[in-house]
């Protein structure tokens, strides 16, 4: 038993970091008040996060946490929503979804049941990945190839929206 034990001391490793409840302020800040995540009630009070609190990629929940904002790496801020890019906290996910469409060596547009998170689309030709500029391009929910798929293809897409 060690002399820190005698004492009722407990033994710890690690980083403590001290939290103030009293800080109003929405901030994940090195500087002011560092415990984490804060709320906002409205976004008018997300504006007025004043410059010395604020952070580039801090995130504020707005409403009781109802939605998320991170602070934008810009070098002048508005002070107003453009300032923010609103976080998508859940995204659904479409697994090989077969696109709507006649494969007929005629037909090269096909539509999935609904709009993918641009950049998040795996569109698959006889089981190949396609490329995204070779092959065929995104309008909302509506693939486009380049070339219409020959007679028998089959065609998948895997996305989030």
């Amino acid at each position: 038993m060690s002399k820190f034990d005698l004492i009722g001391g407990v033994g710890l490793m690690g980083y403590l970091s001290p939290m103030d409840t009293r800080d109003t302020y929405a901030v994940s800040d090195p500087i002011y008040g560092i415990d984490g995540l804060r709320n906002v009630a409205t976004i008018a009070e997300l504006n007025q996060i004043s410059f010395e609190r604020r952070r580039a990629g801090m995130i504020v929940g707005v409403g009781g946490g109802e939605v998320y904002y991170k602070l934008k790496n810009i070098s002048n801020w508005e002070f107003d929503l453009t300032d923010w890019d609103e976080l998508t906290l859940k995204q659904n996910f479409s697994n090989k979804e077969t696109p709507n469409g006649t494969v007929d060596d005629n037909n090269n547009i096909f539509f999935l049941n609904n709009t993918p998170i641009e950049g998040t689309e795996h569109v698959y030709l006889n089981g190949l990945l396609m490329d995204d500029e070779d092959d065929y391009f995104m309008e909302e929910n509506k693939i486009i190839f380049n070339y219409p798929p020959p007679i028998g293809s089959k065609l998948k897409c895997t996305y989030q929206f």
